[in-house]
């Protein structure tokens, strides 16, 4: 029999103990065909015929694997010729959703690519085994430039942090996991752990195209110093191969969440798979046995109950940390998927004659200069900006608002110099242009159009707008007509996000409200300009409420 099947239905066994809760992920289809290994070992025993069952296994783990099949003989095997295919979990979960090359059997990393497999086919695939093996997620560094990290949030907030993509490494989805079960028992702000991931996230974008699989990180830090999250298992591989690198690990005091790589039976639902769940359960017996066991641990794997390995390797012993609401992943992940996304914004300040007015020993645009120029930082090389400024007739005529910088990639250069430091130094020239009245509806939706007109699908594409009044414009259009023109040109395929910015109580909070709402977008109110940073930071993260009912 080939051992592959179309259709889906699955149960879950009570051994997960999350549950049947569902994560809505962004699957993409990693890497290639990683070669199929078809083990059959020969004993003093033999079967008259052999099965054949297909199995994924995830490629951190294959090898030994095979290694713990091919040694079993074949009753132990259940008469099984077990078909070993190593896989990325990518992989595994698109030909699961699909309806070709569905493996029997599959041994995954984490349980959370079963939760994962949830939506696509609408049932959790039943564990013949709820864990083969355990690893978990360290910090690697140089041995002599250990950093000090009392919890996961200092470790994602670390300069520089290497981390893969969540979406699809495990490792990584750990280390962002136990921040957040840290901010459940409050020794962590669930606040800060969301900020934390803006900068990593946008810097994502930039390695995305480059190598970033949990051993390429080990590498990187071998070779140019700094930290990244990979396993223990992953490190103590790489430093078998590589004796003398000078490589260390270590884990904050609070723990880490495990990974604990699952056999769950993945044929679909139908007449084989009562044969494929029986071959499933040979499976975990021969992975439960004693030999199994010390060639998993031979290769860096703790046992499914999470013991230290022996002779003093690896990190020792290490509290488990746990999820209580998975809820909060899949907002995570979700978030994650759009923040990797670079942004594409036109910002707008007010230069209004209020804007003058004292605020403590300064002026609001002063300090809104200052915040502005501060706030740049948190946009990634992958940022398009472009900044205009505005106040009644600015423009000249009628037109409310001056291009000050056009919209562009930061690495363009314009007037001579490089994108970012001419909106920079456009930034600091803002007080000079002070005066007349706030002009905020004819630029918004002139700023709305602008941004439209050179829409790019592969960035989130934005307004911000930063006013400290209402509009005082007779002359312009009226907020009902605007929300009106903002909703009717507002592609839901192409969407355009205006977020707003309340510099201080005196701006219009209601009508900021209601042009950001109509976009999908979020409004803010700085009570203090200095607060502005802050508020760029939710800017950033404003851009994933728009899928929040998705």
């Amino acid at each position: 029999m080939s051992g592959r099947h179309s259709g889906s239905s699955r149960r879950f066994s009570p051994a997960v103990t999350w549950g049947a809760a569902a994560l809505a992920v962004v699957v993409v289809a990693a890497g290639g065909w990683f070669g199929v290994q078809a083990v059959r070992a020969s004993g003093a025993e033999s079967c008259d015929s052999l099965d054949t069952v297909s199995l994924a296994v995830d490629t951190s783990i294959a090898e030994p694997v095979q290694q713990i099949v091919a040694q079993a003989g074949e009753f132990e095997r259940g008469c099984v010729n077990f078909e070993v295919r190593p896989e990325r979990p990518t992989d595994t979960a698109t030909e699961i959703a699909g309806t070709e090359n569905r493996p029997d059997l599959w041994i995954p990393d984490s349980t959370l690519w079963l939760l994962k497999t949830l939506r696509s086919t609408g049932a959790l695939p039943e564990l013949a085994k709820t864990s083969v093996a355990n690893t978990l997620p360290v910090l690697v560094s140089k041995s002599d430039a250990v950093p000090v990290t009392d919890t996961w949030l200092s470790v994602l907030q670390l300069p520089g942090q290497r981390i893969g993509d969540p979406l699809t490494s495990s490792a990584s989805n750990a280390a962002i996991l136990g921040a957040l079960a840290e901010s459940e028992v409050a020794i962590s702000d669930a606040k800060a752990v969301s900020a934390a991931l803006v900068p990593m996230a946008q810097d994502f974008g930039r390695i995305a195209d480059t190598p970033h699989d949990t051993p390429d990180l080990v590498a990187e830090v071998a070779a140019d110093g700094g930290t990244s999250v990979a396993t223990e298992q992953a490190l103590l591989a790489y430093q078998a191969d590589n004796p003398g690198s000078g490589l260390t690990e270590s884990v904050p005091p609070t723990g880490s969440y495990f990974l604990n790589y699952p056999l769950a039976v993945t044929a679909p639902a139908g007449p084989e798979y009562d044969r494929v769940k029986k071959a499933g359960a040979a499976l975990a017996s021969v992975l439960a046995t004693a030999s199994a066991t010390d060639t998993l641990v031979a290769a860096g794997f703790r046992t499914s109950s999470g013991t230290p390995l022996p002779d003093g390797k690896g990190v020792g012993s290490v509290a488990s940390l746990e999820i209580k609401n998975p809820l909060s992943i899949e907002t995570t992940l979700r978030d994650w998927a759009v923040l990797a996304l670079p942004l594409r914004t036109l910002v707008v300040e007010d230069v209004s004659g209020s804007m003058a007015a004292k605020s403590g020993d300064s002026t609001r645009i002063a300090l809104t200069v200052d915040a502005s120029v501060g706030a740049n930082d948190l946009f990634s090389d992958q940022t398009q900006m472009g900044l205009w400024a505005f106040s009644i007739g600015l423009g000249g005529g009628k037109q409310d608002y001056r291009e000050l910088v056009p919209l562009g990639p930061v690495s363009n250069t314009f007037d001579g110099k490089p994108q970012r430091q001419a909106i920079l130094d456009a930034i600091r020239g803002l007080p000079r242009l002070v005066g007349g009245g706030t002009g905020l509806y004819d630029t918004t939706l002139a700023a709305f159009r602008r941004v439209k007109e050179g829409y790019d699908p592969n960035y989130v594409n934005s307004v911000i707008i930063l006013t400290d009044g209402a509009n005082e414009d007779d002359g312009s259009i009226t907020l009902d007509q605007l929300l009106a023109a903002l909703q009717k040109e507002q592609d839901p395929v192409r969407p355009i996000v205006i977020v707003t910015v309340g510099v201080t109580s005196d701006a219009d909070p209601v009508a900021l409200q209601q042009i950001s709402a109509v976009t999908g977008g979020t409004s803010y109110v700085a009570e203090d300009p200095r607060d502005i940073p802050d508020v760029f930071v939710k800017a950033l993260n404003s851009r994933t409420e728009r899928l929040a009912g998705e």
